[in-house]
């Protein structure tokens, strides 16, 4: 930042009795909302296509310099960058029966939809980001004039992307990539604004307290009702998920032996165990997410006419992965102990919600209901009845996106069904939430008759 120095007046140093000399500031003019919108667009999209490039033109040069060809690198890291923004491709390619393994033996082709939902994570954190600078830099009613822009031009650079991918065996279409980063970038970018600004008030201009206080009392009762279930529902669903975790550590744990043969058997040296391991790390929480879908009973697909659930196990020829030779190849006597962890994470919604939330619908069958143990055993029905609701509707978009179809034989249906496995979830949340509720007010009116 420039500074200059002035003279001082004469009054001002008699005033001060001694000369002084006042430093001055020169300062750069705000940029627009809109400038600020596209230079972050700009930044996400350098960004997210170095840290694909680099890789890629690192693999490509390892083969040799002879071997180097341009335009096959920049397809491919475009390719990838597409999948990483989760848009589906159309997948034509015409392979001879069993060219890749039992596993992919059917020619021909389909829509290739890999999302591995760890490394989306960067370019979702980047939007997060970009939306808190605009937040930061705008007032309530002109947030819109950062977001459309950023959102906007991160689009055209992804219909850009997507001409610069098209090949023969790998064709997509523009709008479908423009729409799916615009989707991204618009969630992340939300996301981000809300985390700066720490109210939706302040985002959309509306003092949304002042609008509910204007609202009757029970109004504000169902509404104070509602929001303790959608955060209950979000506590069971956030605690499903990491008991998956878990259970996918433990299996993992206990089958390392089995991977680190596949990688020895692989023998993909350097470069490739490299791209194994961050592919691994990247399918991390779609792997979470199909041990969370074994969880629940439903289990999960490794292509057409397989299943892999505790209530049993039907699998084909498994493509050389390592880590899909944790796998169990067969149901165990105690695999149905798994069905306790969704439950589990329902106890834990009860509980948080006997703890923190409001049931104001216990309150309005107590007055219609005067026998006492039926009115509360109908509100805390219903409370798991909605908790488990909520829980399944936060479930079924990630389920959704951790399915994968590679386009090419049987392996067009690999992971779980999201209707199915989010219903099921959101079933033995429900049970686990009535468990844990019913628990926790027995206990607390136990501790008032003890105290009392």
């Amino acid at each position: 930042m420039a500074t200059t120095e002035t003279e001082p007046s004469t009054a001002a140093r008699d005033a001060a009795g001694a000369p002084e000399r006042t430093r001055r500031r020169f300062r750069l003019p705000t940029p627009p909302l809109w400038l600020i919108g596209l230079v972050e667009a700009a930044q996400i999209l350098l960004i997210t296509m170095l840290l694909v490039g680099i890789p890629m033109l690192a693999m490509s040069l390892a083969g040799g310099v002879s071997a180097f060809d341009l335009d096959s690198v920049l397809s491919l890291a475009a390719q990838v960058w597409l999948v990483l923004h989760g848009t589906p491709v159309e997948l034509v390619v015409t392979l001879e029966a069993g060219a890749l393994g039992g596993a992919l033996d059917v020619p021909g082709g389909g829509w290739f939809h890999l999302v591995p939902l760890g490394l989306t994570l960067i370019p979702l954190w980047l939007g997060w980001r970009a939306g808190g600078r605009i937040a930061r830099g705008s007032y309530s009613d002109q947030l819109w004039q950062g977001l459309l822009p950023l959102v906007l031009t991160y689009a055209a650079g992804a219909a850009g992307i997507a001409w610069v991918a098209q090949a023969e065996a790998f064709q997509v279409m523009p709008w479908l990539a423009a729409l799916c980063a615009a989707v991204l970038m618009s969630l992340a970018a939300l996301a981000g604004c809300y985390a700066e600004a720490r109210s939706a008030a302040r985002m959309i201009g509306t003092d949304l307290e002042a609008r509910i206080d204007e609202l009757s009392q029970r109004l504000r009762w169902a509404g104070s009702y509602a929001w303790a279930v959608a955060r209950a529902g979000l506590v069971g669903f956030v605690a499903a998920c990491g008991l998956a975790s878990l259970l996918l550590a433990a299996q993992l744990g206990m089958q390392w032996m089995e991977i680190a043969n596949v990688y020895e058997q692989l023998n993909p040296g350097i470069i490739g165990v490299l791209g194994l391991t961050v592919l691994h790390l990247g399918l991390a929480p779609n792997l979470i997410l199909w041990a969370l879908a074994y969880s629940t009973g439903s289990g999960f697909a490794l292509g057409t006419g397989t299943v892999v659930s505790p209530l049993g196990t039907e699998l084909g020829a498994v493509p050389a992965v390592p880590v899909l030779a944790a796998l169990p190849d067969q149901a165990h006597p105690y695999a149905l102990l798994v069905l306790a962890l969704p439950v589990l994470a329902g106890v834990v919604a009860g509980w948080w919600l006997m703890r923190e939330g409001e049931n104001h619908l216990d309150d309005w069958f107590t007055l219609r209901i005067s026998w006492r143990p039926l009115a509360a055993g109908l509100s805390t029905l219903s409370l798991g009845v909605f908790t488990g609701l909520v829980t399944a509707l936060l479930a079924v978009g990630p389920l959704w996106l951790s399915h994968i179809s590679l386009g090419v034989g049987r392996m067009t249906d690999v992971g779980p069904n999201a209707l199915l496995s989010a219903g099921m979830l959101g079933a033995w949340v429900a049970l686990g939430a009535i468990l844990g509720y019913s628990v926790s007010l027995g206990a607390q009116r136990l501790r008032r008759r003890t105290t009392g």
